[in-house]
């Protein structure tokens, strides 16, 4: 079944999906901007993208000097934990497409010689698989909502000793990530309390248009952030998906590519908001071990990539065939399930819109199911900022 522009993601579902009264009530109740702390972060969300990428126009200083460090990188490597490590997945696969790109243009076969790695913060400080965590001239951008995140300052303060050129995202200038880096790219937002929704958008924003992926000039920036409240206030239209996801023994998030990072920000959420069992991945982890667990009343939600082509939906056929066998849901994200993106914006715009439509679907599984808190319930209370050193 093919989805189409507008509508919520097309699906196999075995049976149709229904929510109970009383979770349909809670559901109808919210608006797209709230009253909950989670609806109202999200909703500022395409703002939150505008004013990031605005700091990155073409002329912006803070911008300029973070690109052309990037520019002039002999190696990038993108370093976070957690949702920043999800972005930076996501991010990653645009990044070396568009320095492809640049290399064919300029014909100086920078592809082979510039590589871009992503390294989880703990890998890097403690077991880096080839040995070479960071050098001079490699350009280290760690991404840290809070800037505090232990395992990445200690990940940035090796890479700085390493001679490495830092440039730090975070929402927090004042931070211990921003005083290591040598540049900050600054994520404007409001305070967050609970899941980092509002800044994890603009942060992928950022890191696409660090990487050449999405311009940030003022006439592609609104047209961005029109898109995107558009996404916003198509909230009544998740309604069936909330169905299916909301009454799901256990809920599988898996992505192929730039989704796959996508992915693991989904699986995310599910722990952090909906509290409910879930596992956010590629589809090839999923195939070939995670199916084992799958069973009748699951829902498998398929987080396609933007850009299609005739491999990926003969992949994306084998896949259904083998959900529909295990009489799971099958739940299909793509853009064309979302308000039409403007013909202005680039492909991995889209990936932008595909985030935003993954959180909506996790806040209104959550409330449909009851499980909703504003906050965290463990996290803030357990997990520390960045000590002096690990102790």
């Amino acid at each position: 079944m093919t989805g189409t522009r507008g509508n919520s993601p097309s699906r196999r579902t075995l049976p149709a999906a229904t929510l109970p009264a009383a979770a349909r009530e809670r559901f109808l109740r919210l608006a797209p901007d709230g009253p909950d702390e989670m609806g109202r972060e999200m909703a500022r969300g395409p703002e939150a993208v505008a004013s990031t990428l605005a700091l990155l126009e073409p002329g912006a200083p803070a911008g300029a000097r973070a690109l052309a460090t990037v520019a002039g990188a002999s190696r990038i490597v993108l370093v976070g934990t957690g949702a920043s490590l999800a972005m930076l997945r996501t991010v990653a696969p645009s990044w070396r497409v568009e320095e492809a790109r640049s290399a064919r243009r300029l014909g100086d076969g920078r592809a082979a010689s510039r590589p871009i790695v992503v390294r989880e913060s703990t890998e890097a400080v403690f077991a880096a698989p080839d040995g070479d965590a960071f050098g001079p001239g490699d350009v280290v951008v760690a991404v840290s909502q809070s800037g505090t995140s232990p395992e990445t300052v200690a990940a940035a303060r090796l890479a700085v000793a390493s001679g490495a050129a830092l440039v730090a995202v975070t929402a927090h200038e004042a931070s211990a990530l921003s005083d290591l880096s040598l540049h900050t790219v600054l994520i404007p937002i409001d305070e967050e309390r609970g899941a980092a929704t509002e800044s994890e958008l603009a942060t992928l924003a950022a890191l696409l248009a660090l990487g050449g992926a999405l311009p940030s000039d003022a006439g592609t920036t609104a047209v961005l952030a029109a898109w995107l409240n558009e996404i916003v206030q198509s909230w009544p239209s998740i309604e069936p998906d909330v169905a299916a996801l909301a009454v799901a023994g256990r809920t599988w998030i898996v992505g192929l590519g730039a989704t796959s990072g996508l992915a693991h920000a989904g699986g995310l959420l599910w722990h952090e908001k909906v509290h409910r069992e879930a596992a956010g991945g590629s589809v090839s982890e999923f195939r070939h071990g995670q199916v084992e667990a799958v069973g009748p009343g699951d829902a498998v939600l398929v987080l396609v990539p933007p850009a299609r082509s005739q491999d990926l939906e003969a992949y994306l056929a084998l896949l259904g065939r083998e959900l529909a066998e295990l009489h799971a849901s099958e739940l299909r994200l793509g853009t064309e399930a979302l308000p039409t993106m403007p013909a202005a914006l680039p492909v991995a715009a889209g990936l932008l819109g595909m985030l935003l439509r993954l959180q909506q679907l996790a806040r209104g599984t959550a409330h449909a199911a009851g499980t909703y808190v504003d906050g965290f319930r463990v996290l803030r209370r357990v997990v520390r900022a960045a000590p002096p050193r690990f102790d």
